[in-house]
């Protein structure tokens, strides 16, 4: 099979790529009901509206995605129709997942990225973790629990160490046992009893005395690095609490309330989560024991936070800020890896001085990880052309970067006379 590949001449007055990746929902091994095998069906129709963007606007580069558990059926006539081999690239390698996806580009000399040996504990926010990188981050992990993640493998979930002791009996037999279960247990406690008479065992439970700490709420920019960079227009202001140097001491009391502000932390959260044991290798959820690779002890199971999952596909941790947690997580579980987009373009971009002008046509954009990239590798002269109709996601990627032009519906390449205002 040939590599069609057509290059810009130095002087041009811009480069255009075409990037993109058609929904997987109709290919991916995930989809129990309907899934289709062969290049037809409402997958392949949203695949050709790629095609007929190809066609129409002729880019210098172009850039496909999709997922790896496609039917070979359907990897095949991709390659075909774009007339470029595939590529397979893991997400492990430049983050803290195993993402497999495969990659149709004309762009040269693209090689694996290096493994830079990102594992997952190293960018949780707090907890332990059962293996050294998450399982692939889905569009539906807003659904993930804890039973599919024991039972399947979907859906990461983090362990919380219980180092406290949060329950513990009153009122037991010498060998440890309740006392006998009567039909008057219904009348409720009586702490006399359990007490004094040896009747109605009752379960004590600590209480967790709150912490204060003084500070303010200031606003501030905050650069990938964490540091301030309060001048610079591309980061979104965000208005964030400040502990002062000595928390136990308030601010001078002003007409401007958020300058003196009391935080209070608690360990309790609003809904409280059940505990789990670990023993020998083994965790017992719902009266089922799973293998489980963690020390034995005690634990409370939660999922991955926005921040985390921000951090599994390489973008800045508060990239979906503006977002619901539900939408934030369908966003980035449908969303790039970055980092393998960046290190595919750097290629393409190789040579090409930064001030150059980009024109980008994004089929399916999603949350704009591709904008996100082009600016990453340190080019500005950007217009950039988006093609989705989901709300939520339009909205991380515009509030990230309000130059998007959002274009609407992919199907709208099929009609006559289209074409990009260049």
């Amino acid at each position: 099979m040939g590599l069609t590949m057509r290059f810009p001449e130095r002087g041009a007055k811009m480069i255009k790529f075409l990037i993109g990746g058609s929904p997987c929902t109709h290919w991916s091994i995930a989809q129990c009901k309907a899934r289709e095998t062969e290049p037809d069906g409402i997958g392949w129709e949203l695949f050709k509206n790629y095609l007929i963007a190809k066609e129409k606007f002729r880019p210098d580069f172009f850039l496909y995605e999709n997922n790896k558990s496609a039917a070979q059926s359907i990897k095949d006539r991709i390659s075909e129709e774009l007339e470029t081999p595939l590529q397979y690239i893991n997400s492990a390698l430049v983050s803290a997942q195993n993402r497999w996806r495969f990659y149709a580009h004309n762009i040269p000399r693209v090689e694996q990225p290096e493994d830079r040996h990102i594992m997952l504990a190293d960018i949780l926010e707090s907890g332990i973790c059962d293996r050294e990188k998450a399982t692939c981050l889905l569009g539906t992990y807003d659904h993930a629990g804890a039973r599919n993640y024991l039972k399947k493998n979907h859906g990461q979930m983090i362990f919380e160490p219980v180092t406290e002791q949060r329950a513990f009996p009153v009122g037991t037999t010498t060998d440890g046992k309740a006392y006998c279960l009567t039909a008057n247990y219904a009348k409720g406690s009586n702490i006399k009893q359990t007490v004094g008479s040896r009747k109605r065992t009752l379960v004590a439970e600590s209480v967790s005395t709150p912490a204060a700490f003084a500070g303010r709420v200031v606003g501030r920019r905050i650069n990938e690095a964490g540091h301030r960079d309060d001048y610079n227009p591309d980061i979104p202001h965000i208005q964030r609490f400040e502990v002062n140097i000595d928390p136990q001491k308030t601010n001078t009391i002003s007409t401007v309330g958020k300058d003196n502000m009391i935080a209070i932390q608690t360990n309790n959260t609003m809904k409280e989560r059940k505990i789990y044991e670990v023993r020998n290798g083994k965790i017992l959820f719902n009266g089922v024991r799973y293998e489980i690779a963690l020390p034995d002890g005690f634990y409370t199971i939660r999922p991955l936070t926005v921040t985390e999952c921000c951090r599994l596909q390489t973008l800045p941790d508060n990239y979906c800020w503006m977002a619901k947690k539900s939408h934030a997580y369908r966003g980035l579980g449908n969303g790039w890896t970055a980092e393998v987009i960046i290190h595919i373009l750097s290629h393409a971009l190789a040579g090409i001085p930064k001030n150059e002008e980009i024109v980008v046509l994004s089929m399916y954009d999603g949350i704009g990880t591709g904008r996100y990239c082009f600016e990453k590798l340190g080019y500005k002269n950007i217009r950039y052309f988006a093609y989705e109709i989901e709300k939520s996601a339009m909205e991380i990627a515009s509030t990230n970067f309000p130059d998007i032009v959002q274009c609407g519906d992919a199907f709208s390449v099929r009609e006559s006379g289209w074409g990009l205002p260049l």
